[in-house]
């Protein structure tokens, strides 16, 4: 049987784990990386836009941006104090190449230029997503207030869907725009402008089809799949949000094909508990995985390269990866299981000392 799709449940956490791995896939290049750059990254900002309240935060997009807020930034600001804490040992190993070591001065610098979400660390760049993130979800919030505002004030309630739907679009096309000719704003924000119509689709989706579920099955999840791979193998389309790849207003249908199979994908593996188990521990440490697998990366690197290689090549500072043929499957297994053990050590610590 399966759970209320609208509350928070299991089946959301494997489908958090199933993204999670896609993106330690694409950024390893181990497997099927052009594959799950088509969709990995939209898939977080569609679950996000899944779960918004409208009942809470409807008539205050502030206090949702705040929300999201809270909840994003200690956790940035941390683990971007790590990065720069570790940046003397990468120097020092070669696992980066022509930065200068740290002096105490440049390291505090470093550290809290992490309060701006400007962490300068070569291994957090998969924490590009937080303001990104952040941005666009407060850029939905506003498109929420302003249709039921607009709605209000015209006395027609049939009109809030309409006036939601517009805002959210008209970002979506200028983000096109922008991304299409290079545009770049600061901290990727031409991508926050883009995802924007991604929300605004999983929320009335969640709104006007809570039974979703019913579509989402094995045979859609096998022709959806066959679907993407048509996409990079005969179209060579290739997406990286990061670096505004995209192939214009067909990077929504894509995004949007990418996201069914997730779903579909997920709705069949809860079926089966020795997968939907792990999945749902990976879901839950989807942040802490995406902020350190480049970390476990690179280490793996210098371990291999230490203890197997006997040497220290000039190729250790590749990144993110300098060792793909031989460490392949390595890369995804322990860059998603690492930072989950992590994660789970650092709630229980947590969650201890908030009881002691």
């Amino acid at each position: 049987m399966h759970q209320d799709a609208s509350s928070r449940s299991f089946y959301w956490d494997i489908v958090k784990g199933l993204g999670i791995i896609a993106i330690v896939l694409g950024h390893s290049g181990y497997f099927a990386g052009a594959f799950v750059y088509l969709f990995h990254l939209a898939l977080f900002f569609f679950i996000t836009g899944y779960f918004y309240n409208e009942a809470k935060y409807g008539d205050d997009p502030f206090a949702y941006f705040g929300a999201r807020l809270s909840g994003a930034w200690p956790r940035y600001f941390f683990y971007a104090a790590v990065f720069v804490l570790l940046h003397n040992f990468f120097v020092r190993h070669g696992l980066y190449a022509g930065q200068p070591a740290y002096n105490h001065t440049m390291m505090l610098s470093a550290i809290l230029s992490g309060i701006s979400f400007s962490c300068p660390e070569q291994i957090q760049g998969a924490l590009w997503f937080v303001p990104v993130w952040l941005v666009s979800s407060a850029l939905f919030g506003g498109c929420v207030w302003f249709g039921r505002t607009a709605a209000g004030r015209l006395q027609k309630p049939a009109l809030r869907l309409p006036l939601i739907g517009f805002p959210a679009a008209a970002a979506g096309l200028a983000g096109v725009f922008i991304n299409m000719r290079k545009c770049g704003l600061p901290y990727n924000l031409q991508t926050a402008i883009l995802v924007v119509p991604l929300y605004a689709i999983a929320w009335i989706m969640k709104t006007h089809c809570p039974g979703f579920r019913r579509y989402t099955t094995w045979y859609g999840c096998i022709i959806s799949a066959f679907l993407l791979t048509q996409v990079n193998s005969r179209l060579h389309i290739y997406i990286d949000l990061a670096g505004m790849s995209i192939p214009g207003l067909l990077f929504f249908p894509i995004s949007l094909l990418g996201i069914y199979f997730v779903l579909s994908l997920a709705d069949l593996v809860e079926k089966w508990r020795f997968l939907s188990r792990p999945l749902t521990f990976l879901g839950r440490a989807s942040f802490d995985i995406m902020a350190l697998h480049f970390t476990v990366f690179k280490l793996m690197d210098y371990a291999y390269a230490r203890f197997f290689l006997r040497e220290l090549p000039e190729t250790l500072s590749s990144f993110p990866v300098s060792f793909r043929p031989q460490l392949g499957p390595f890369y995804v297994i322990l860059g998603l299981l690492l930072p989950a053990l992590i994660s789970r050590g650092i709630s229980l610590f947590t969650r201890r000392l908030l009881n002691s």
